[in-house]
Order: C-alpha cells, then structure tokens, then sequence
C-alpha cells in the first residue's frame, strides 16, 4: 500500500530591477499563491511593446488557468501518474492562449508589431509542480544541495551548440547570446516545453530572466540558493548581476516547498529520488541529464505485483519496459529457471522498438514494485525530443552490443 505524503507548505519571494543600462523594464512576473502560480516574462519590442507582451502574456496565463483551476486539482486528486498527459496539455493550451492575445495585440498596433516576450512558469498542485516554458528566461531547482536547470534555451546559440556549429567557448563570445528561436506572440501559436515534477521536502526553484543567469556560470547560481536567509536570496542574486554589469532588466522568484516538522530528514532520498537514480542506471537512460531523465520520468508508471503473479509470457508479444524497483522476479524459459532479477534489473527493452514475441517467462517472486514504459509513450517522446532519442540509441547500440559479445564468448566457450 502506498502511504500518501505529507502535504508540502510552498513559500515564495520576487523581486525585478531595472538594471543598470536600461531605462524601462520590460520583465514582469507572478506571484500568485492562491493557484500556486509562479511566472517570469522578458518581454522585446519598441516604444515599450515588451513591457505590455510581458505583462500581457502573464495576465492571460493567470486568468486561463484560474479557469481551469478546479478541473486541474481534480486530475491532480483523481492521480497525478494517470492524467499526467491531461494536466501538461492544460499548461500548454494556457501558454497558446497567453501567446495568441499577444499576437493579436501586435497587429493592432503599428508600435508594436513583432512584440513577444519569454515565459517560464510553474504552477504548484498538491505535491507537484508543473512547468511551462518558451524562450530563453531559466528555471532552476535546488535539491539535496545539487543545482539542476529544469529548462533549456530557446535561443540561436544554443541551436548553434546542439548542431556543433559552435564550442561552448564561441558561444560566450557570441554576439547572437540573445536571439532567441521561440517567443509567446511571435504568431498565434506556440511550440512550449512542459515538465512534469514531483516535489520534495526542501526542494527550492529559481525562476529568472536572462539578466540574472547570463552572468552566472554553469552551476554557480546553486550555492547562491542555498543561503540561509532563504527570503534575500533574489534580491542578493539580483545585485551580483548589477555588480557585474546589469545591461538588461532583471527579474527573480525563489520558490520553496517544505515541511514545518524540524523532524523532517532533509539528506534521506525519497521515493521518486530513487526512481530516478534507478532510471539512470539503465543502460538506455544513464547518458541522460536531469531534465532529460525528468522527462523520461513522467511516462513511467509504478505497478504493484504479488507473488507468483506472471508479469510476460514466453512467446507472447508486448509493449512495455519493466525495471524492478522492489522486489525480485524470476526469468524463465521452457520451464526451467535461467536468472533472478532484483532491484534495479530490468527486461522487456526490446519491445519498446519491436513486435517480435518475448524471449522468457517473467515471475514476480515477492510482491514487487516495477516500473513501466509503453512502446507507446516511449516512441511519443522521442518523436518530440530528439537529444533524448540520440541517447537511447546509443545506449540500446551499447546493451546490443555487449549481448552480442556474451553470446559470442558463450558459443567459442562450447566449441572448446
């Protein structure tokens, strides 16, 4: 039976600026605790566009999913796992609407034609946040002392650096850091990135426009998170950026989820830290950054066995991946018993590329906790997300690769 959580508090502090080089600012955010909303938008534009596609982008954000507010925590209520797909198309469709009515307020207006603006935003339900994203603004998170950037740049250079057009060197000297390649109002539609995450006791989020993490190296901004004085911490991080330059608008929101309990075992590794360190210890999946793995994540489904039960049947076709988070299960075939399974093993990977029928018997020997991919769900994800795609070929070319060289060893070791 699986205990529910402890309903996490969630916390939050803001602050912009207008820098030091600048004389308006065109970044906005929300902070709206009621519907645990939280949002940074760096508008562009003349004569001020950015400013109103910034706020404008935001207030329809707002009011879009105040509306849909109820629906949201009913998905949320019902299973978070199950409406994954639901919840994330919610977060989408209120993106889309932000991006129209900026889009349609550019044609409007002769000054304000080719105004957008970027969004980050995160909204908070029960014990997940859900994020959204479009442009080149950053959202981080603080757990357990690491820094992990939930997001990824919409932006020329970064095209650049996936492509191998540039090195990482090129780009910081690049005079197209700021040409980003998706924006809420460039049309009336928009490609946005959605992220699905599960909170823990202690987690903290950084929400913040590119004034702020353009002068911070990769991984600097964590222990800058991690002060004591929890609610300083972006107007702390705001004056490193003016003491470094300040040449643009800078905005930040640090948001916290915890617990009142001083009892609260902050270093212990929850349940979904260690679905995902088992994650990364599939040979598929171990290439994989954070973020990647929070995606891979979010189409896996965690399934109760009991004893005795028959998870895949020798000869039979399927579709799923299963990766033994508790537990252990025999493998069988023609009968006879060929392996044991424990936690961490997985089987079935095959059948995520192939309809050919399974190898062997698979036999939960205790009641068990496995972790699931649908064929499904994996070919959907890596449709949309081609580093993740690349990754898994490589690592299902490396597992290949070393069956084939156990299969070779076995058969000279016969012929001997």
């Amino acid at each position: 039976m699986t205990q529910k959580r402890e309903q996490l508090r969630i916390r939050a502090w803001a602050k912009t600026d207008v820098g030091r080089q600048r004389k308006h600012n065109e970044d906005n955010y929300i902070v709206d605790m009621d519907l645990g909303l939280f949002g940074v938008a760096d508008g562009m534009g003349g004569h001020a566009a950015g400013e109103v596609a910034s706020e404008t982008a935001l207030k329809v954000l707002r009011t879009t999913l105040e509306e849909r507010i109820e629906s949201l925590r009913a998905l949320i209520e019902e299973s978070p796992e199950k409406n994954r797909p639901k919840i994330l198309n919610h977060i989408d469709e209120a993106v889309q609407a932000a991006a129209k009515s900026v889009y349609d307020m550019s044609k409007k207006k002769a000054d304000a034609r080719g105004m957008g603006t970027t969004l980050s935003m995160m909204m908070i339900l029960g014990n997940k946040a859900v994020v959204g994203h479009v442009g080149d603004s950053r959202i981080f998170l603080l757990r357990q002392n690491q820094i992990f950037q939930l997001t990824e740049d919409h932006s020329l250079v970064k095209e650049q650096l996936r492509m191998g057009l540039i090195t990482e060197e090129e780009a910081e000297r690049s005079p197209y850091k700021n040409v980003i390649t998706r924006a809420v109002g460039a049309s009336d539609t928009v490609k946005v990135d959605t992220l699905f995450v599960d909170l823990h006791d202690g987690d903290r989020f950084l929400l913040c426009s590119d004034g702020l993490h353009g002068y911070f190296q990769e991984g600097e901004v964590g222990p800058h998170m991690a002060e004591e004085d929890i609610e300083k911490i972006p107007e702390r991080l705001i004056n490193l950026a003016n003491e470094r330059g300040g040449k643009d608008n800078i905005t930040a929101i640090l948001v916290w989820s915890g617990t009142d309990s001083p009892k609260s075992d902050k270093t212990k590794k929850t349940e979904i830290t260690l679905r995902m360190d088992l994650l990364q210890k599939v040979p598929l999946f171990q290439h994989m950054t954070y973020q990647e793995l929070v995606k891979v994540m979010n189409i896996t489904y965690l399934k109760t066995y009991h004893k005795g039960e028959r998870v895949v049947e020798e000869d039979e076709v399927g579709d799923v991946l299963y990766i033994i988070f508790k537990g252990k299960a025999s493998v069988q075939r023609k009968g006879k018993q060929v392996a044991m399974l424990r936690e961490g093993d997985h089987f079935g990977e095959m059948a995520l590329v192939d309809k050919m029928p399974r190898s062997a018997t698979v036999i939960i020997e205790d009641e068990s906790q496995l972790l699931t991919i649908t064929r499904k769900n994996f070919i959907e994800l890596m449709r949309v997300e081609q580093s993740i795609a690349v990754k898994i070929l490589w690592g299902f070319l490396k597992t290949m690769s070393s069956r084939l060289r156990n299969t070779t060893a076995s058969l000279v070791d016969e012929i001997e």
